[in-house]
């Protein structure tokens, strides 16, 4: 594909760093048309806050003809704003991952948590997935991650034969805080928030 992003050669970006250890900030040029910087500040708060409560994913997949899976997976995040999920292959989404690479990622609002269960804050994902072999010179260190954020299961699953690593790499994704509130995100990295108004809509 053409957008480097979307580019499943794997490439050294530097030592990962789990998501919560990144902060998203509002350029100074606001990227919120109609929204005061305060608003705006608030807004990307909202937006890490959620990245950084999240562990885990809800995870869509596509199998054969084209019928749609629902699962779930922890997550671990690199500096560069990929997801990696380790998986068993004897899962049928893992079947999926392969035949077809490309996955829709979901983080939303804890149902405990919510002020209005019609409008839970949720940030949405398409990527592109690629396998990340052992032999790949930064594994060790992506599995290190998992390690410090989930503790000493992850070496008892990586003692097992079956389990994969891939990397999901955000292609497009979208933030939505309530009704009439969403945003498309934008930039190289995806964390620019562009509001979706009407013109938007009638475009789309």
């Amino acid at each position: 594909m053409d957008d480097k992003r979307a580019n499943t050669t794997v490439r050294r970006t530097g030592d990962p760093t789990t998501i919560y250890e990144r902060q998203v900030k509002p350029d100074r040029t606001p990227g919120v048309p109609g929204t005061k910087m305060k608003e705006q500040q608030e807004l990307y708060e909202r937006f890490n806050r959620l990245q950084e409560e999240s562990k885990s994913l809800v995870l869509g997949t596509t199998g054969e003809q084209s019928l749609p899976r629902v699962s779930y997976a922890p997550y671990v995040r690199d500096e560069s704003g990929s997801f990696f999920i380790f998986v068993s292959r004897l899962s049928e989404r893992t079947s999926e991952l392969f035949d077809r690479p490309v996955a829709s990622i979901l983080l939303i609002e804890d149902e405990s948590k919510t002020s209005q269960i019609f409008a839970r804050v949720r940030i949405t994902y398409l990527c592109d997935v690629a396998v990340i072999d052992r032999a790949y010179p930064d594994y060790d260190k992506i599995m290190s991650l998992f390690c410090e954020r989930f503790g000493n299961v992850v070496d008892v699953l990586r003692s097992l034969p079956d389990f994969i690593l891939f990397r999901l790499v955000p292609r497009s994704g979208r933030f939505v805080t309530g009704f009439g509130q969403a945003y498309n995100l934008c930039g190289e990295r995806l964390e620019r928030l562009d509001h979706i108004g009407p013109e938007q809509i009638k475009r789309s």
